[in-house]
């Protein structure tokens, strides 16, 4: 019971962390700086604390390990199961981290991609005067009101 508290908190107070964030955020907006920048604050400190309580717990030293085994005369399973995941002097390989297979599969995507060359389409598609028309604009029938208002104007009667 006590191996899962210790499991356990770490995650806890993480959870607590992120939503006393979210809730001090929401108390400051609301109640002010006066409530909200201590919750921040605690909200901050116990996210840190369970930072600290999710790292890694250090593993048992070699030497007491094989001073346990040294001790029982069969090997127990864990030990079976370690030693066959141990690789051999013939079978050692390099192992390569998460970065570096990324990295490398990357690099042969790279090779396979054509390079494109720099192409403007500006040459041919923009050529001056292309786009002007040669013929004198005409007013069309939105002028037509404007034409009989003033041509009222020079009317006798």
């Amino acid at each position: 019971m006590k191996k899962l508290l210790l499991k356990l908190i770490g995650p806890l107070f993480a959870a607590i962390g992120v939503f006393g964030l979210a809730g001090s955020g929401i108390v400051w907006n609301f109640l002010g700086r006066s409530l909200g920048l201590p919750s921040t604050v605690i909200s901050l400190l116990v996210l840190m604390l369970g930072f600290v309580l999710l790292r890694p717990l250090a593993r048992s030293s070699p030497s007491s390990s094989a001073s346990a085994s040294a001790s029982t005369s069969s090997p127990s399973k864990s030990e079976v199961k370690e030693e066959s995941l141990m690789p051999s002097s013939g079978e050692e390989k390099v192992a390569l981290t998460t970065a570096e297979s990324i990295a490398r599969e990357l690099a042969e995507s790279q090779k396979l991609i054509e390079i494109a060359p720099p192409v403007n389409f500006a040459p041919d598609m923009l050529l001056p005067g292309k786009g002007l028309q040669g013929r004198k604009r005409r007013p069309g029938a939105s002028l037509r009101g404007y034409k009989a208002m003033a041509g009222e104007l020079f009317e006798t009667k």
